[in-house]
């Protein structure tokens, strides 16, 4: 094997110190599991493997996720060959346990990829749905169809004795596995972990070996406790450990669930499976809201911070002054912007610096604003130390003293706007380019509709006024939707592209316009020309398209075509431009209808001496 192909397939195979950690780890949780399998009748009361298993995933690469499998198929494989179960059901079920964390890692991945974090609402949603629910219920369901056959048990008991189990491993070890690999523990967490874990322990061990009084309550703020010192970590390390110290004292009858006297063993392991997911659902819920109200006060402390530097860095200058103008206080910024110290400033009155054109707006400004009316900016020209201008905006707001309430003065914002000034400069020129270009359409680059209209109201109202002659061309592309169907929509667009250059080259005086009208149809506007002249110019346009000789299958010529639809009026003062129009419509209507690749006017049809492809030799 070339040295290429061995990098190229260790780059797939995680450390092998991993893999066999992994396999440790699964075949301590799974024996365990089944000491406690044992002491309950063959009752499972958490099955902590398949959590491991998803909890090492969620942390991995995902190329990695076929070695982490394979490990955990064989140990698992082993553990349920060990049961004496059959070769083949021992490899169904070990495969339900993979699908289990696989479908589970699947859903999940996208969402907690690649900081996995069950403090954040939407990551522990997901995972309590996807992780908790679906998934066991899917491996739960296949396991069931072949456990009811082999075990002769009813399958709505085989499912779910697999989904508390199953739900409760993940809900338990899936967060640890997840708290452990993304957060460092620190010998100084890992000693207060210690004091709060020992406390947990002695308290469960008592609530769970005494049958006198149920004291299950006493575990919960054990558990909070924990979480509340360790993070997450700790909630679900003492989840963990409640979980195995509990079901081990349950197995051998002790604990709360001793007094449920008449009950099984099923039953009583049902109700601490009960107890477990109700604490793992307070913990964990406690855990997110602490951790949303730490992520809440670092964002404020964060944004203070940040608005406290913006303040005491800000370029505008802050200036207080008293009801007739004079000035009390001047911000240090006003040395960079326009070169007085604050002490030069402090004690004169405000027309000291301002442009004298500007000097009536500041006058009533300070008018306005001593009335008490809601503050406004002004915008003017300020005077700097070397005799130049700068254009400034105040914003001038009345104070009151603090003890009496009256006005005594206003602080004012004055901040440079000089850099806005020529941008505003800059931004009408760039309108007035926006505007020509909002003209033309965007894939002919001829006028567009709007343009069509503007200097069709234009032309219509010169040629009332002149009572001269107006044509209007509607030009519409023959089976158009057929060769956008054959040929794809970038050769039609290509094909309009194509016909507007050769409308444009057919039409010659600065006055005509040649427009998009719609889709595949356009519009020429003849100003001033006859209906004989118009028809000419229909006729060459006509041609001249026919001439390009694209090829169109669903067209009877074989080649693009166009049909032409001429009108031509001299309005009078009472007429309306949609009369010239509904004209034009029509006529094109009738060149449609005529076989197509036809001109027609409007009342009268193109001279049959020309025909669909003569040339027109008279010029306008």
């Amino acid at each position: 094997m070339a040295s290429g192909d061995i990098q190229s397939a260790s780059s797939f195979l995680p450390p092998i110190r991993r893999l066999a950690g992994l396999g440790i780890l699964l075949g301590l949780s799974s024996y365990c599991a089944l000491l406690l399998n044992l002491r309950s009748g063959g009752l499972t009361i958490l099955w902590p493997s398949n959590g491991l298993l998803l909890g090492v995933l969620l942390l991995s690469s995902r190329k990695h996720w076929p070695a982490y499998v394979t490990v955990a198929f064989a140990v698992d494989f082993a553990i349920n060959l060990s049961l004496a179960n059959p070769l083949g059901i021992s490899v169904y079920l070990s495969g339900c346990n993979m699908l289990e964390s696989l479908l589970a890692a699947l859903l999940l991945y996208r969402v907690m990829s690649p900081a996995p974090d069950l403090t954040v609402r939407r990551q522990l949603t997901f995972f309590l749905a996807f992780g908790v629910v679906l998934a066991p219920i899917v491996a739960a369901f296949f396991a069931s169809l072949t456990l009811q056959r082999f075990h002769t048990t009813a399958m709505a008991h085989t499912f779910r004795l697999w989904l508390t189990a199953d739900s409760l491993g993940i809900s338990t070890v899936a967060p640890l596995c997840l708290s452990l690999g993304t957060q460092k523990l620190s010998e100084r967490t890992l000693f207060r972990l210690l004091g709060p874990f020992a406390l947990l322990c002695a308290v469960t061990c008592y609530v769970f070996w005494q049958t006198d009084v149920p004291l299950l309550f006493m575990v919960l703020p054990c558990l909070i406790l924990m979480g509340i010192r360790t993070g997450l970590a700790g909630s679900s390390l003492g989840l963990l450990a409640v979980s195995v110290i509990g079901g081990f004292l349950t197995t051998v009858g002790r604990g709360p669930t001793g007094l449920m006297r008449d009950s099984s063993m099923e039953h009583r392991i049902l109700a601490l499976q009960f107890f477990i997911a109700i604490s793992m659902l307070s913990v964990y819920l406690l855990e997110l809201v602490m951790a949303e109200s730490r992520r809440l006060q670092t964002s404020l402390e964060s944004s203070e911070a940040y608005f406290r530097l913006l303040a005491e860095t800000s370029r505008d200058i802050i200036v207080l002054t008293d009801l007739d103008g004079e000035r009390r206080y001047v911000s240090p910024a006003v040395t960079e912007l326009l070169g007085w110290t604050p002490e030069d400033l402090i004690g004169g009155p405000f027309r000291e610096i301002v442009h004298p054109e500007d000097m009536p707006e500041w006058r009533a400004l300070l008018e306005t604003s001593g009335k008490g009316n809601a503050p406004r900016t002004l915008q003017y020209r300020c005077c700097k130390k070397d005799g130049s201008y700068l254009w400034m905006e105040c914003n001038l707001r009345l104070y009151n003293d603090p003890a009496t309430g009256k006005p005594i003065g206003f602080v004012n914002v004055v901040r440079d706007i000089s850099g806005r000034k020529a941008a505003e400069q800059d931004l009408e020129k760039a309108f007035r380019l926006v505007e020509s270009l909002a003209s033309l359409d965007g894939l002919t680059e001829i006028a567009n509709r709007r343009r069509l209209d503007q200097v069709m109201e234009h032309e219509w109202r010169v040629a009332v006024r002149n009572s001269a002659n107006i044509s209007l061309l509607l030009i519409d592309v023959d089976h158009f939707k057929p060769y956008n169907d054959i040929h794809g929509h970038l050769a039609g667009d290509d094909c309009l592209r194509r016909i507007a250059k050769v409308i444009s080259e057919m039409v010659s005086r600065p006055s005509d316009l040649v427009a998009r009208y719609g889709g595949e149809e356009f519009a020429v506007v003849l100003p001033a020309t006859p209906e004989a002249g118009a028809l000419k110019v229909a006729e060459r346009i006509r041609a001249a398209v026919q001439e390009l000789a694209m090829p169109h299958e669903g067209n009877t010529h074989g080649v693009v075509t166009v049909s032409v639809g001429c009108a031509t009026f001299t309005p009078e003062p009472d007429m309306q431009l949609d009369a010239l129009v509904a004209s034009a419509d029509s006529a094109l209507y009738r060149a449609k209808a005529a076989g197509r690749n036809v001109v027609e006017a409007h009342g009268a049809p193109l001279n049959p001496d020309v025909g669909l492809s003569g040339a027109v030799s008279v010029e306008r």
